[in-house]
C-alpha cells in the first residue's frame, strides 16, 4: 500500500494520497499552536497569581521594616546618650594617666608570671619526689614481707633443728 493508493472521505469530499499527509501535518501544527497558546496564557495566570502574592508580602514586608526602623532609631538615640555619658566619665576620670598605671600592672603580671614559673618548676620536683617516695616505700614493703617470710622459714628451721637435737638426745647410744 502506497500513500498514493490511499484514500479518506469527509462528507461528500475525497481526500487522496497527499493531501492526507498534508492535511495531517496542517491539523497537527495548529493542534500543536492551541496547546502551546493554552499553556502560554495557563503560565501568565500562575505568574500573575505569585505577583499579586508577593506584592501583598512586600507589602507586610514594608510595615514591618518600617516598625524595625522606628524602634531601631529609638535604641540608637538610647546608645548615643550612653556614649556620650560614657565619653564625659572618661574625661572626668583622667584616662591619660592610665597609661603608665597599664605599665606598672604589666610590670607586676610579668613578676606574676617568673613567679608561677618558678611554682610550677617546684611543682613538677614535688611531684617527681612523691613518686619516688612512693616507689621507695613500697620497695621496703616488699623488703619486710621478703624478711618476715625469711623469719618464718628460720624460725621454723630453728625448730625442726631444735627437735632434731632432742630426738639425738633421746636415743641411746651404744658403744662398741
Amino acid at each position: 500500500m502506497s500513500l498514493d493508493s490511499l484514500e479518506l472521505s469527509v462528507g461528500d469530499t475525497q481526500i487522496r494520497g497527499v493531501w492526507i499527509g498534508i492535511l495531517l501535518a496542517f491539523s497537527s501544527t495548529i493542534g500543536g499552536g492551541i496547546w502551546t497558546a493554552s499553556e502560554f496564557f495557563s503560565r501568565l495566570e500562575a505568574l500573575e497569581s505569585s505577583v499579586e502574592d508577593a506584592s501583598a508580602r512586600a507589602g507586610v514586608i514594608e510595615a514591618r521594616f518600617k516598625d524595625l526602623r522606628e524602634g531601631q532609631s529609638k535604641t540608637l538615640q538610647g546608645y548615643q546618650v550612653t556614649i556620650s555619658n560614657m565619653e564625659q566619665q572618661l574625661v572626668d576620670n583622667d584616662i591619660s594617666s592610665l597609661g603608665s598605671k597599664l605599665a606598672t600592672l604589666g610590670t607586676q603580671l610579668d613578676g606574676i608570671a617568673q613567679a608561677q614559673g618558678r611554682l610550677l618548676d617546684l611543682q613538677e620536683r614535688v611531684a617527681a619526689v612523691e613518686k619516688s617516695n612512693g616507689e621507695t616505700v613500697i620497695s621496703v614493703q616488699n623488703r619486710l614481707e621478703s624478711l618476715e617470710r625469711a623469719e618464718k622459714v628460720l624460725s621454723r628451721t630453728d625448730v625442726e633443728i631444735e627437735n632434731i637435737w632432742q630426738a639425738l638426745d633421746s636415743l641411746p647410744f651404744s658403744s662398741r
